[in-house]
């Protein structure tokens, strides 16, 4: 009778070996399959019982209480933390994965690297960048474009946050990345670290080739002197806190991996996600061409340009929604806390799934619709705050979310303005939650050259001419 008072609704608990064993089946076979169920089932709240209590949180109103209202009763949780099994193994103590007051230096430390006057000096780098890729594609040709976008994305975030060139380790930082995802993806299945035994030689490959690559950078800044060249190492190994010290080699190391992984891992979902709907939604791409041929006519976006691109911004947004790249996050109760009435227990895992809220039909007209309108200025004026979560929310909303953006959306006015990318007829591109949403298996699309229609102004805008 307790139970029923105690805890939301969720599956059975897993009391013996054969339950969990179902549950590690059911979770590692098809996550967001199960967690779906597991929702339409139990409803916007519900718990997963085991060895470690697992909250799970749909619901918009219950995500401001953990990330907001009560989020002092919250610590990032041992999938983040944990430094044998978490993703501190691979980033060490940066802004994703540390917590209290040494997060905040770390936080106040890093943040003018995203001003957004800096991050406006970072716009032609990213469309040069682009424009290269480009540059080696042709008519007709068949890639792989989730390993073109890791690709652009990698040495985007390395020139403008580190003014580093790493173009000779493109496939060594591809496979610690891809060994970082397979392993942080199985430990947050659940908390089952015993999904991780398999992977332990590629995890400590990924960590000392990690290590090589960024002490590389740190340590020929360091050698070329202390000049602010505008970056984000600048600040980190200039910046004092009020106290007057500085960062570490060691703290400089895991904040600058952990945005370097995480500043290119993410848009290049975000990308990819967008070819894919674009190819299967050929009303939105022409309305999108539309709006890049009329603004742009053929020449290359620039950050004046994103202002009168508003159509494009709204593709990107619809993406991140039907697609966000971190589909969830997780947190640790460290006090006990009331949750949709209902006290969580400290220790407990709270999961928020942010896949399922964006999907959620009561915040959602016709939720499974790629539909960019929804997110005009009207329509995302009375959208709930956090009905809308791509880049979490509260006082730990990711800190380069508007880097972020203004990088999806110059490449994409770049890439579209030139090319269609195609879908083989008959081509299932299916989604993989790890730490982020990956398209398994890769995006192979062909291309189409295109080049930009004329615009006929109408009579109005032909008057006033």
């Amino acid at each position: 009778m307790m139970d029923a008072v105690q805890f939301p609704p969720g599956p059975p608990p897993m009391t013996n070996l054969i339950d969990v064993a179902r549950i590690i089946w059911q979770v590692a076979r098809d996550p967001l399959g199960t967690f779906t169920r597991w929702w339409r089932d139990h409803g916007d709240f519900f718990v997963v019982r085991g060895k470690v209590l697992n909250y799970v949180v749909v619901s918009p109103d219950i995500i401001h209480e953990v990330v907001v209202a009560q989020a002092h009763k919250f610590h990032k949780d041992s999938d983040y933390t944990d430094e044998k099994y978490g993703l501190a193994r691979f980033l060490g103590h940066g802004l994703l994965t540390s917590d209290g007051e040494f997060w905040k230096r770390q936080r106040r430390l890093a943040a003018p690297a995203f001003h957004a006057r800096r991050i406006a000096a970072y716009s032609d780098t990213m469309v040069s960048y682009t424009e290269r890729m480009l540059d080696g594609w042709h008519d007709g040709a068949r890639l792989d474009i989730a390993r073109e976008m890791t690709r652009l994305t990698m040495l985007i975030v390395a020139k403008t946050l580190f003014d580093a060139d790493v173009s000779g380790d493109v496939e060594r930082v591809g496979r610690a990345m891809e060994a970082v995802q397979q392993y942080g993806g199985s430990s947050m299945q659940l908390n089952l670290p015993i999904l991780l035994l398999p992977l332990e030689r590629r995890a400590t490959r990924a960590r000392r080739d990690l290590d090589e690559i960024i002490y590389r950078i740190i340590n020929r800044r360091r050698a070329a002197g202390s000049d602010d060249r505008g970056d984000l190492l600048s600040m980190l190994l200039l910046a004092q806190d009020e106290d007057g010290t500085r960062m570490t080699d060691e703290q400089a190391r895991d904040e600058t991996v952990t945005l370097f992984l995480a500043g290119h891992e993410t848009t290049a979902n975000a990308l990819n996600w967008t070819w894919l709907l674009l190819a299967r939604h050929p009303e939105v791409e022409a309305k999108l061409h539309a709006e890049l041929d009329s603004v742009l006519g053929g020449r290359a976006p620039t950050l004046a340009d994103l202002d009168r691109l508003p159509y494009t911004e709204m593709v990107v947004k619809e993406t991140l929604r039907l697609y966000p790249p971190a589909w969830g996050f997780g947190r640790m109760a460290i006090e006990a806390v009331e949750l949709g009435g209902y006290t969580v227990p400290a220790g407990s895992s709270v999961g928020i799934l942010s896949y399922l809220t964006h999907r959620h039909p009561a915040y959602w007209d016709e939720p499974e619709r790629f539909l960019p309108e929804r997110f005009s200025p009207d329509n995302e004026s009375r959208l709930h705050k956090y009905a809308y979560i791509p880049f979490g929310g509260g006082a730990r909303i990711c800190i380069g979310n508007g880097f972020a953006m203004m990088e999806a959306r110059l490449i994409l006015a770049t890439v579209a303005s030139r090319f269609r990318l195609r879908l083989a007829p008959g081509q299932q591109v299916r989604a993989l939650p790890l730490i982020t949403l990956n398209p398994k298996d890769g995006l192979p699309m062909t291309l189409e050259a295109r080049q930009p229609q004329a615009v006929i102004p109408t009579a109005s805008q032909a008057v006033m001419g």
